[in-house]
């Protein structure tokens, strides 16, 4: 299996699509990089993780461009859009609506609160309709953008993303999206951030290895020191984002990665673009398991601008060994892993390669239909919905996002998903038709 792994993409209203862009050579020689990278280890990226920052202020103009570029990415490397798992980060805020008073009073009730009360305090507004509203809020842009990957979050019910992929022994790897985002604003400094009580929701169980993403790193988040101590128990790799700093630190039972920024600001000390690339791969059955994971750090170099490799001695991979729980696939597990195989183009390299696609989420195809109805016009999604019967009364308050996600959960109940996807197609349709 391999997992694609970006963060802090920051897409930037006031340069994406100008002739004024700083970073367009630089996102086209990720894009090549990344390609001739999935051609020389012959396989796609089964997920294309976003450790958060996808936007830089939280604009709708910017979440169309990722998703733009995203598609980009997910073709040149073999695998498509509905293969993206992306979590917030404190730029998927919309700062304006976080500075507004009673936002600003809830933050600071939250960074007020003696840590011995933090979860219960923390329990107390999220379950709460009104106040959760209140801190979900900012996060609306992100909301919608997330909502077609299924990775939207809102309180009190799915405050945390979660997908999981198969290993090629059949055995699960849970990836897990945390928010540290919940009292992001303005105002934000180290140590002043927190992550939800569902956040310690993670758990051992036989057969599953777990990733969790996370944007900021424990330093700063107040309950951070908290959450590190869980996630060196119960999670095998974890990813951050934030500091723009590549780092990896390897440990006995987890490997910890913290990624460059794909566009950190030029002005930056030790401005260093990058991204990761995580082979996993299974070994042996029963008391000798083993879970081999191969980490791809990539950097940009300067004179002559390309991305290398980052090195450990004179190796250009961080390999590790994790010992695993015996675990047994039953054969319905077993039949799960089946490869695939997609063909990719590289321009560079020009011959067409097979690339194998491990372990593929079967909610793959629900998130394909779920991209398309997002790419339609408020009023279709409005109408598609309404002509199935799929919006209800009680959706009329909610934001669009928890709306649009309750149609999909209704028409999946329903066994209404073929007639979904038909009214997408002909809508799509009719839109190209017209233009």
């Amino acid at each position: 299996m391999l997992l694609l792994h970006l963060s802090d993409i920051h897409f930037r209203r006031e340069e994406i699509g100008t002739p004024m862009d700083p970073n367009c050579h630089l996102r086209n020689e990720l894009l090549r990089d990344a390609e001739n990278m999935c051609q020389r280890l012959g396989k796609a990226p089964s997920a294309i993780l976003i450790s958060g920052d996808i936007a830089y202020a939280a604009h709708a103009d910017e979440y169309a461009f990722a998703l733009s570029w995203l598609e980009k990415l997910a073709t040149n490397c073999g695998t498509t859009t509905e293969s993206v798992f992306v979590i917030p980060g404190n730029h998927d805020v919309v700062r304006s609506m976080a500075s507004k008073p009673m936002v600003q009073a809830l933050h600071e009730q939250i960074k007020s609160t003696n840590p011995l009360f933090l979860d219960g305090v923390l329990r107390g507004l999220l379950l709460d309709s009104e106040t959760s509203r209140v801190l979900y809020a900012p996060l609306d842009e992100f909301n919608l953008f997330a909502g077609q990957f299924f990775c939207d979050v809102s309180a009190p019910m799915q405050t945390i993303a979660r997908r999981d992929l198969k290993l090629n022994d059949g055995s699960t790897l849970r990836l897990t999206g945390l928010n540290s985002a919940i009292v992001s604003s303005h105002a934000d400094k180290a140590g002043d951030l927190y992550v939800d009580p569902a956040c310690f929701q993670i758990i051992r169980e036989r057969g599953v290895e777990h990733v969790a993403l996370c944007h900021h790193p424990f330093t700063w988040l107040k309950n951070g020191e908290v959450l590190k101590d869980h996630l060196n128990d119960v999670v095998r790799i974890q990813l951050f984002g934030h500091e723009h700093t590549s780092r990896i630190e390897q440990h006995h039972d987890s490997v910890r990665i913290s990624a460059s920024a794909a566009h950190p600001d030029r002005t930056e000390p030790g401005w260093e673009p990058g991204y990761n690339l995580i082979e996993l791969e299974v070994n042996n059955s029963g008391p000798e398991r083993q879970l081999i994971v191969t980490a791809h750090i990539r950097i940009w170099q300067s004179r002559p601008g390309q991305f290398r490799a980052k090195m450990k001695g004179d190796k250009d991979v961080f390999q590790q060994k994790f010992s695993l729980d015996g675990w047994t696939a039953t054969p319905a597990q077993a039949a799960g892993t089946a490869s695939t195989t997609e063909s990719a183009h590289s321009e560079v390299d020009g011959p067409t390669v097979e690339l194998q696609t491990a372990g593929r989420d079967p909610m793959d195809t629900l998130r394909n239909i779920s991209v398309r109805f997002f790419k339609l016009t408020f009023s279709q999604k409005s109408a598609i919905a309404g002509k199935l019967g799929l919006l209800e009364d009680e959706d009329l308050n909610q934001p669009d996002f928890v709306r649009f996600r309750r149609v999909f959960e209704r028409a999946r109940d329903r066994n209404l998903i073929g007639d979904l996807d038909t009214e997408i197609t002909a809508a799509t349709a009719m839109v190209s038709k017209n233009k």
